[in-house]
């Protein structure tokens, strides 16, 4: 009798569980953020092993089996999720002078007050330039002009955030899946055309134009989490075929680069995946199945001090970039330390992490300054 009623409790456990949903997102999303930071950081490291140091070697193998697996995969999580969050806090007050103030204080307050020092430093102390390059660099036109891509993220998520109101007027339409679809296929194809025609120019800025419809499909499943959306069998189907293409892309790339392994199909396999808008658009839809992976793992890995640790790392992340990106550029622009030395990259993430957590800091207590008057005004 006991052992039937604890079966009977079981199965009641099981129909009055909630099922699953696009919510899910949501719960992960500060984790996410933390796991797409330290991805970001660990590619940086292992990119420039692979683009510094010849075949062959423990080091080599180790490093582009990273980037070839992983790669940066981290920025296209960073931009689903800002996609993502976006159309939550539009969604919430569909005041669009309050969005834009409150967005581009969030990214213009941490940037003035590091790229004004940052630039400095680079343009006028270590590559001894003029101070109209300062200029041009601070103002942040010289990625979009020149292909200056150390900060290239700020430059293009400025764009990006510019542009959301007209995506989010396409993903909260009536016939939003269709017309997404038909975004998304548009954005595709104008990069198509740019990598045909233009490669040159494309080259410039594909680092962040190509990531333009992560960003979309990101504001298309902020919809879903927003609404709770279940998540059907077709969406896992969906998320482990992303995973699958990696697997098959990383296996083809790997036979072929240390192994020979060689023939025309795969070869062609080869150079569309590894073509400026192939890998970025196979990174969109692995950042589907890498993120599944993720919050599949975190639902089963419950210590809390993981969970805290990401979410603190992710708090911090846009201030990490930042850091990182142009510690590393100073340290390979002053050229007596070489970054390949895993002791030389661990002083830059050190540095990194200190200079974040400071900026961090001081530019929340500026942005707090300056939104507390707004917020007494509207209360």
């Amino acid at each position: 009798m006991p052992q039937t009623e604890e079966n009977q409790e079981i199965k009641q456990n099981q129909k009055t569980r909630e099922p699953l949903t696009f919510h899910i997102f949501s719960k992960y999303r500060g984790e996410l953020f933390g796991i797409s930071i330290i991805l970001i950081m660990m590619f940086h490291y292992f990119h420039t092993v692979v683009n510094n140091l010849k075949p062959g070697g423990r080091k080599y193998f180790c490093s582009y089996l990273f980037c070839k697996g992983v790669g940066s995969i981290g920025v296209e999580v960073f931009l689903f999720l800002s996609g993502m969050g976006l159309y939550f806090s539009y969604t919430r007050r569909k005041d669009i002078g309050a969005f834009f103030r409150k967005r581009f204080v969030r990214i213009l307050i941490p940037y003035a007050m590091y790229g004004t020092v940052i630039w400095f430093i680079t343009d006028l102390v270590v590559n001894d330039r003029t101070f109209t390059r300062y200029l041009y660099d601070l103002s942040l036109t010289s990625f979009w002009i020149s292909g200056e891509k150390r900060l290239w993220f700020i430059s293009a998520i400025i764009v990006f955030y510019v542009f959301f109101p007209l995506f989010y007027e396409v993903v909260s339409s009536k016939r939003y899946v269709l017309n997404t679809s038909l975004l998304l296929a548009f954005l595709v194809g104008v990069l198509l055309v740019a990598d045909a025609e233009k490669p040159k120019s494309l080259a410039l800025t594909e680092i962040a134009t190509t990531r333009l419809p992560v960003f979309v499909l990101g504001v298309l499943i902020g919809r879903l989490v927003f609404e709770k959306a279940p998540i059907k069998k077709w969406h896992i189907a969906v998320a482990a075929a992303t995973v699958l293409l990696r697997i098959a892309v990383f296996t083809v790339g790997v036979m072929k680069k240390f192994y020979g392994l060689d023939n025309d199909a795969l070869s062609e396999f080869n150079r569309l995946a590894g073509s400026a808008v192939g890998k970025r658009m196979e990174s969109t839809v692995f950042c589907i199945g890498f993120m599944a992976v993720c919050m599949a793992v975190l639902a089963v890995i419950r210590w809390q001090p993981l969970h805290k640790f990401l979410i603190m790392t992710g708090s911090v992340s846009l201030e990490l970039y930042m850091a990182h990106v142009t510690v590393n550029g100073i340290i390979v622009s002053e050229g007596s330390l070489d970054l390949c030395d895993p002791l030389v990259y661990l002083l830059s993430m050190v540095i990194s992490v200190a200079a974040a957590i400071l900026l961090h800091i001081t530019s929340g207590a500026v942005i707090d300054r300056l939104t507390k008057p707004s917020q007494k005004q509207t209360a």
